[in-house]
């Protein structure tokens, strides 16, 4: 015990200086709150996600169907159901995430936070979605809307970045009094309405004015740059089983500034998933076995409970976190987390912009990366063959693209593991949250 309490000592002193300057500079505390203001819609998102993924199993198609030999005929339509409040929660996650981090960095320097909101979601939706208007498949008809391309997940870490350059544009406009004052007769909202104008435009000068600039001289768009900028690095290392390793710690590392890393390196790896596992269907139809590949080495990712293989912490939260805050989230997370689904977990305890958390998510990757590279070496572990994308439960998705119970068995395994190598950590970001806790109860 007094070892473990010599490394605990250790790591807190290491960490939690760190962890304290990121909660208390104005501008990483505010994207922790923003962060965590989307909590509640990750929640509801990852209910229905479950729902419509069970659902799916047993429709036309599903894979419970084609196992059971029957489908059930509503499935379908179910799922298209459940699809829009899904779609309208964590498709929209990003104009959230802008608004409410613009409205916490606000509160920092005295501005009115509904109006600093407003207009860093305005900016982060003019950005990344104008409106388009599209000829349909007749040639005639025409769609206006919006692009959610960026609104979701993907475009979280764009929401964090014009959310803050929007707060600072407003505050340098109000700092050299350039708003428009009304009397004190006229009603508050009417006085705060005519305040945001100058800083609104100034706004869609500088923000919209560069992304209009980098369409029109490199044909990019500003979440674009953004995408290409952490792209690009990815597509130079792959191919071999170091460089997977090292595209698995980048894409974790990606998730701890808020980056949808698994988003970012998908576009490169699924061609390879895709091809690798076509050439092992032909394989195994022929009576060979199937080859690995490296690409395949990603599923370290997320095969325990979401990306960061997150379930481990969550029943942490649940079972052993004195914090009120980890044990509310392991509460509502622990389950969705059985189905892959982490976003409270990432976003909610939160692990984005945490130091604390960050190392282990990391570490746990690469960790698990490592045996799951020995297990397909030793062949205790078959590589894929049957192409499965989508979101199933622990140990489900590896069993039906392997036919291999040893896969599934393997998943499960890397709970403990994955949870061992939290547990130091989050002791420690326990401890803090507990003494926080403390203070604000006096």
């Amino acid at each position: 015990m007094s070892e473990q309490n010599g490394f605990m000592s250790k790591i807190q002193k290491v960490v939690l200086p760190i962890g304290t300057f990121l909660n208390t500079e104005r501008h990483f505390a505010s994207i922790s709150a923003g962060l965590q203001t989307s909590v509640g819609i990750s929640i509801i998102a990852a209910f229905v996600q479950i729902a419509k993924t069970i659902i799916g199993m047993f429709a036309e198609g599903g894979v419970l169907a084609n196992l059971l030999g029957f489908s059930l005929s509503w499935a379908g339509s179910a799922q298209t159901v459940l699809t829009v409040p899904y779609d309208m929660t964590m498709g929209l996650i990003a104009v959230v995430i802008a608004f409410a981090i613009a409205f916490n960095l606000a509160k920092y320097y005295k501005m009115n936070q509904l109006s600093a909101g407003v207009v860093a979601m305005l900016m982060f939706i003019l950005v990344v979605a104008p409106v388009q208007t599209v000829v349909l498949a007749d040639g005639t008809s025409t769609f206006t809307g919006l692009n959610s391309t960026w609104l979701g997940a993907p475009g979280i870490f764009t929401a964090i970045l014009l959310s803050l350059a929007s707060v600072e544009i407003s505050y340098f406009a109000i700092k050299r009094n350039w708003v428009v004052r009304m009397p004190e007769v006229v009603p508050q909202f009417l006085q705060d309405s005519f305040s945001a104008m100058v800083p609104l435009l100034l706004n869609t000068f500088v923000l919209y004015g560069l992304n209009a600039t980098l369409k029109l001289t490199i044909g990019l768009d500003i979440p674009s740059v953004i995408f290409a900028l952490f792209a690009v690095p990815v597509s130079l290392i792959l191919g071999s089983v170091p460089g997977m390793f090292v595209v698995i710690i980048f894409a974790l590392l990606l998730w701890t500034v808020g980056v949808h890393g698994t988003m970012i390196v998908y576009p490169f790896l699924i061609p390879v998933m895709i091809g690798s596992i076509t050439t092992n269907a032909s394989l195994v139809a022929q009576g060979q076995a199937p080859v690995f590949n490296a690409a395949f080495l990603f599923g370290a990712v997320a095969l325990a409970g979401g990306t960061g293989n997150t379930l481990g912490l969550a029943i942490l939260s649940k079972y052993k976190a004195k914090s009120e805050q980890l044990k509310a989230i392991g509460n509502v997370s622990w389950l969705p987390g059985i189905f892959g689904v982490n976003e409270p977990v990432i976003f909610g305890l939160p692990i984005a912009f945490n130091p604390i958390l960050a190392i282990p998510f990391i570490l746990q990757g690469l960790v698990i990366a490592i045996i799951m590279w020995i297990g397909f070496q030793i062949g205790f572990l078959t590589p894929a063959f049957i192409l499965i994308m989508s979101l199933m439960p622990i140990g489900v998705g590896s069993l039906l693209s392997t036919l291999s119970w040893k896969n599934a068995l393997f998943d499960w395994l890397m709970v403990p593991v994955s949870t061992l190598i939290y547990y130091p950590f989050f002791k420690a970001y326990d401890a803090q949250l507990v003494a926080k806790e403390a203070e604000l109860k006096k």
